[in-house]
C-alpha cells in the first residue's frame, strides 16, 4: 500500500522562496528548485526547509544588516 504525502502548505512554499533569496547555492541550483517546487509533497518540502537553511548567507561575516535575536542565534547554532 502506498503512503500519502500530502502537498506542501502556503507557509511552507512562501518560505522556501524566501530562503532561496538568501541562500548561497549556485543560481542554477537555485532556479531548478523554483521550477520544481509543484512537485514536491510536504515531506519533501521540510527536508529542502532544513537543506536551505543550512545554506544562508552569514550575515554577521557577509557585513550585512543583524540585530541582537539574530546574534543569539547565530552563537547558540555555533557553539
Amino acid at each position: 500500500m502506498q503512503e500519502f504525502n500530502p502537498s506542501p502548505d502556503s507557509f511552507q512554499l512562501d518560505l522556501i522562496e524566501d530562503l532561496l533569496k538568501t541562500s548561497t547555492i549556485p543560481a542554477e541550483e537555485s532556479e531548478q528548485i523554483s521550477k520544481n517546487l509543484d512537485l514536491i509533497n510536504y515531506t519533501e518540502a521540510e527536508q529542502l526547509i532544513n537543506y536551505l537553511q543550512t545554506k544562508q548567507v552569514n550575515r554577521i561575516h557577509a557585513g550585512l544588516n543583524y540585530n541582537a535575536t539574530y546574534v543569539k542565534w547565530f552563537m547558540k547554532k555555533t557553539i
